[in-house]
């Protein structure tokens, strides 16, 4: 590991009662940009990737060595409701992970390129579900509204890596709980219609520091804009990849972030791969 990576605090193993029936909305962080919801019994994954290439050498799918063990993997989760897709990439729509979570039953979704991945995986059309941004739907207790993203990452060699993401390609996600609002805005450049999002009790915040990912000053303008009672940091210290290129979206440090928010030791919450956050709303 280079000496300018940082790493997640040790996991911590998510456990069966994670997925138990619940009076409460919790949240756990799977590493990357992957977390679990437990809202009363509703159960909603975001960007899983938790499956191994190499159990041995602790290899993510991804083909990154983990610099943090991940909290559960695909083939341990009993059951899901939702699986929401923010874009296609492949440390985002995982697809060994996804083919792993069609057996527990879960309605999977995301933007058009990974609708079509997903219809691959031999799922009935009443399991897949097309994200455009602001058409909202429920989910057991969740209501889930998509939300615009801009992570045109291919710009950086359209010859080598094909043609950008369109805006309609990616996206994020408020889910609304009885228990407060979470966004996961996903991988996105910051756009105005971030900054006009209100009611967000818990913003999942991208902490990379890459050119095509909000970036550290974006990241604190937009939770000291929307002024977000609380912030969990993601996107770092989860995959040693140490190609130190201002590209690599993997690298961050989220004490680097907390430095530019407001009352950061009220609202920024560093936790753990595994880690459950109680979903509260602030009055």
């Amino acid at each position: 590991m280079r000496s300018d990576q940082v790493s997640a605090p040790p996991t911590r193993r998510i456990g069966p009662e994670a997925f138990a029936p619940s009076d409460e909305t919790g949240l756990w962080w799977l590493t990357n940009a992957g977390f679990l919801i437990n809202s009363h019994g509703t159960l909603v994954m975001i960007d899983p990737a938790i499956s191994l290439a190499d159990e041995e050498q602790a290899v993510s799918e991804t083909g990154h060595r983990l610099l943090v063990g991940l909290p559960i993997q695909a083939h341990d989760v009993p059951r899901l409701d939702a699986v929401l897709y923010t874009h296609g990439d492949y440390d985002h729509f995982a697809p060994r992970t996804a083919r792993e979570l069609v057996r527990t039953g879960a309605l999977f979704v995301g933007p058009p390129p990974v609708a079509a991945e997903v219809s691959k995986l031999g799922l009935p059309p009443d399991r897949i579900r097309v994200a455009s941004a602001g058409d909202s739907f429920a989910v057991g207790a969740a209501t889930i509204t998509p939300t615009p993203a801009d992570h045109p990452w291919q710009l950086r060699d359209p010859a080598k890596f094909g043609p950008p993401w369109k805006p309609g390609d990616c996206c994020g996600y408020l889910v609304a709980t009885p228990d407060g609002s979470i966004w996961h805005p996903g991988d996105t450049r910051l756009m105005e219609e971030h900054l006009r999002l209100r009611g967000v009790d818990v913003l999942l915040l991208d902490v990379s520091r890459n050119q095509y990912h909000l970036g550290v000053d974006s990241a604190a303008r937009l939770a000291n804009l929307l002024e977000v009672p609380h912030i969990i940091p993601h996107h770092y210290g989860s995959y040693d990849h140490p190609d130190p290129s201002s590209y690599n979206p993997y690298n961050g440090d989220p004490t680097e972030v907390a430095a530019l928010i407001e009352n950061a030791h009220n609202r920024f919450h560093i936790i753990a791969p595994g880690d459950r956050f109680a979903v509260r709303r602030t009055p």
